[in-house]
C-alpha cells in the first residue's frame, strides 16, 4: 500500500451532534465520528450528517435495524429504544398477567355477552333458552273401512298446547307416494258452491279431529279446471303433521 496519509476533519459524536450546535458539513463533505468509528456523509444541511453503519452493524440479509418498539393497549415496558422487555400490564395479582375484567369466571348458559375493542369479553350473563319446538306426525292413516266423503277423524298428538300449526296432507298409498297438501277449498258450480279437501278442528292440548269435506277432495285436471276425487278412491290415506 502507498505511504500515502489523507485525514479528514473529525468529532466525537456529541461533537457532530449537540456540541455547540452540531457540525453541519458542506455538501460531499466527509467526517469521521470518532465515538462510533464511522463516517458521516453531509448535505450542507443536516446536523451532524448522515452516519454511515459498519460492516458489524449490517445484518447477513441486508436488514435494517428496529430504533423504536412501542407498546400497545395491555402491555408495559416501551417505548424501547435500544433494548428492553415488553410485559403484559400487571393486575396485582401476579407479574405478566392479562388485568382482570369485571366477569365473574364460570359457566353460562343462553349467554348474553359484551366485548370490547380488543376483543375482551367485558360483561356476561345468563339469557333465556328459546321455545323448544316439537312435532308430531300421524303417519299415514286409513280407516280399517276406508276413508269417506264427509268423514272425521281424531288425533292424539300429546304436544301439550294448542298452540300448534297443523297441515293435511294425502297420499295414493301407505309410503305417501303422490303426497299433496289437503285445503278446504270452494269453488262455484252453476249454482251451487261445491267444496272439496279438509280441514282441522277442536284442537285440544293433546288431539285434533280432521274433517273430509263431503264432496271429497278438489284437484286441477290437465287443462287446470276443478275436478272433484272421492275419498277412499284415489287418494286412500292422509297424515297430519303438527308444530308447535
Amino acid at each position: 500500500m502507498a505511504n500515502i496519509e489523507v485525514k479528514l476533519r473529525r468529532g466525537t459524536e456529541a461533537e457532530h451532534d449537540t456540541t455547540s450546535g452540531g457540525f453541519t458539513g458542506a455538501e460531499g463533505e466527509v467526517t469521521v465520528d470518532t465515538t462510533n468509528d464511522t463516517l458521516r456523509v453531509h448535505n450542507g444541511s443536516t446536523v451532524g450528517g448522515i452516519r454511515l453503519a459498519k460492516l458489524s452493524e449490517v445484518s447477513a440479509g441486508g436488514g435494517g435495524t428496529v430504533t423504536s418498539v412501542g407498546t400497545g393497549a395491555g402491555l408495559t415496558g416501551g417505548p424501547i429504544t435500544t433494548s428492553g422487555t415488553l410485559s403484559i400490564a400487571d393486575d396485582g395479582v401476579g407479574p405478566d398477567q392479562l388485568a382482570n375484567t369485571s366477569v365473574t369466571a364460570g359457566s353460562y348458559t343462553n349467554t348474553n355477552l359484551t366485548v370490547d375493542a380488543q376483543g375482551r369479553i367485558t360483561a356476561a350473563s345468563n339469557g333465556t333458552s328459546g321455545s323448544s319446538v316439537t312435532k308430531y306426525s300421524s303417519g299415514w292413516f286409513n280407516n280399517t273401512t276406508g276413508l269417506a266423503n264427509g268423514g272425521t277423524y281424531t288425533f292424539t298428538h300429546n304436544l301439550g298446547t294448542k298452540d300448534i300449526n297443523v297441515t293435511l296432507w294425502m297420499a295414493t298409498d301407505s309410503s305417501g307416494s303422490n303426497q299433496r297438501e289437503v285445503n278446504l277449498t270452494l269453488r262455484w258450480t252453476g249454482s251451487v258452491n261445491s267444496e272439496g279437501g279438509g280441514q282441522i278442528l277442536n284442537v285440544s292440548t293433546t288431539q285434533l279431529t280432521v274433517q273430509l269435506a263431503e264432496q271429497g277432495w278438489l284437484y286441477l285436471d290437465s287443462n287446470g279446471d276443478w275436478q272433484n276425487g272421492n275419498w277412499g278412491t284415489t287418494h286412500t290415506h292422509i297424515k297430519t303433521v303438527a308444530i308447535g
